[in-house]
């Protein structure tokens, strides 16, 4: 297998912690742990739910931290590293991570129940990497000469081998993010371009096998658009769109060298791109073309949000976040800390949310924009 290349570009070692070796049984079956020092710990993801924001990160750990600046944490069962977290409403939930863990709440992140994990993830790609050899090996049979179907057939074939070296490594491949259109429907993409779906509100996943990405490059990034549109971004700068709600995917257009981290849309229609080495793409026709936007600093973008006043802000390295009031034109602000940033949640008109590393920090608004640079 190839190594975790987008993953190390983030710098920060805690995304990488175990994620390629064997996987630990344990991991998949201990509690995670409940600990007083949980919002020091890394968050990697997070998401504003009404008077809540709720993040995930390192050891399973999930925060729900209210309005007034209380945190609480929830219950998880599992003790590994989460990545994303997506709520389609005030109350259904699902957060994905290591060991191809898949966990649901319907709560409002109170309490949280494992989905799937990374065992029954190679069993579906077992699966579907033998369905479709024996479907191409009857193709060729009636038509030996196709060379194009010489080579999917060995592209095939050796999905059927890394199928089978996934198995025996156990639950191994991350799950990177995850996007619901409504309280049934949802997809999660991850390492080695894993795409699953389910319409069943994550009851049973399928493997997803439509996307054009034969060196299976990694899959980081995910979001579907009011229209019926999705789009998936990952590695080496790839940007994957369908544009009938996943039943087909079109040719990917690459925007650059750079892997993109993270996909956020806004209330305009625009959607951003963001990722490594400061690469900020902005789309106005749903993700079919996409322009390079100026950013001030060559710093690694990983997450972002759109607040109430229409402003944006989005996160990165050395604890830098871009502030733009439009989308487009951005000055910059940097935590004292210098530690990576991967997200922003708003709490109220005065004071948003940021986590990284470094775990969550609660900044003023109005300091923000009075330092920015």
């Amino acid at each position: 297998m190839k190594s975790l290349i987008s993953l190390p570009a983030l710098g920060l070692a805690f995304l990488l912690s175990a994620s390629l070796a064997v996987a630990a049984p344990d991991r998949l079956q201990r509690p995670s742990p409940m600990s007083d020092a949980t919002s020091r710990s890394a968050l990697t993801s997070i998401q504003t739910l009404p008077d809540l924001q709720v993040m995930v990160g390192d050891s399973g750990h999930i925060l729900l931290l209210g309005a007034d600046g209380r945190v609480e944490q929830a219950q998880v069962p599992v003790d590994l590293l989460l990545t994303a977290v997506h709520f389609v409403d005030g109350q259904n939930g699902w957060a994905v991570g290591h060991d191809g863990v898949i966990l649901h709440s319907a709560d409002s992140g109170k309490t949280w129940q494992k989905q799937l994990d990374g065992n029954e993830i190679n069993a579906l790609l077992n699966e579907s990497a033998e369905g479709e050899v024996r479907r191409l090996l009857e193709e060729k049979a009636a038509h030996p000469d196709d060379s194009a179907l010489g080579l999917a057939l060995e592209n095939a074939q050796f999905a059927v081998d890394d199928a089978k070296a996934a198995t025996a490594g156990g639950a191994s491949r991350p799950l990177l993010d995850v996007w619901f259109r409504d309280a049934n429907q949802g997809w999660a993409v991850g390492s080695y371009g894993v795409l699953l779906s389910t319409i069943d509100a994550g009851r049973r996943w399928q493997y997803q096998s439509g996307v054009d990405n034969p060196d299976r490059l990694h899959l980081n990034a995910l979001l579907g658009l009011a229209d019926g549109t999705l789009l998936i971004a990952g590695e080496g700068g790839r940007v994957y769109r369908s544009a009938d709600n996943g039943a087909h995917w079109q040719t990917p257009i690459t925007l650059g060298p750079a892997s993109i981290y993270k996909l956020l849309a806004l209330k305009n229609g625009n959607v951003l791109a963001m990722g490594f080495g400061g690469a900020l793409f902005t789309s106005h026709d749903t993700g079919a073309t996409w322009q390079a936007l100026v950013n001030p600093v060559k710093a690694a973008l990983y997450g972002g949000q759109q607040l109430v006043d229409g402003s944006v802000l989005l996160a990165g390295q050395g604890g830098v976040v871009l502030y733009s009031d439009d989308g487009e034109h951005f000055k910059v602000w940097r935590s004292s800390s210098r530690l990576p940033l991967l997200g922003v949640g708003q709490m109220s008109a005065s004071q948003v949310a940021l986590i990284g590393s470094g775990g969550l920090k609660v900044q003023s608004l109005a300091e923000l924009k009075e330092h920015l640079q």
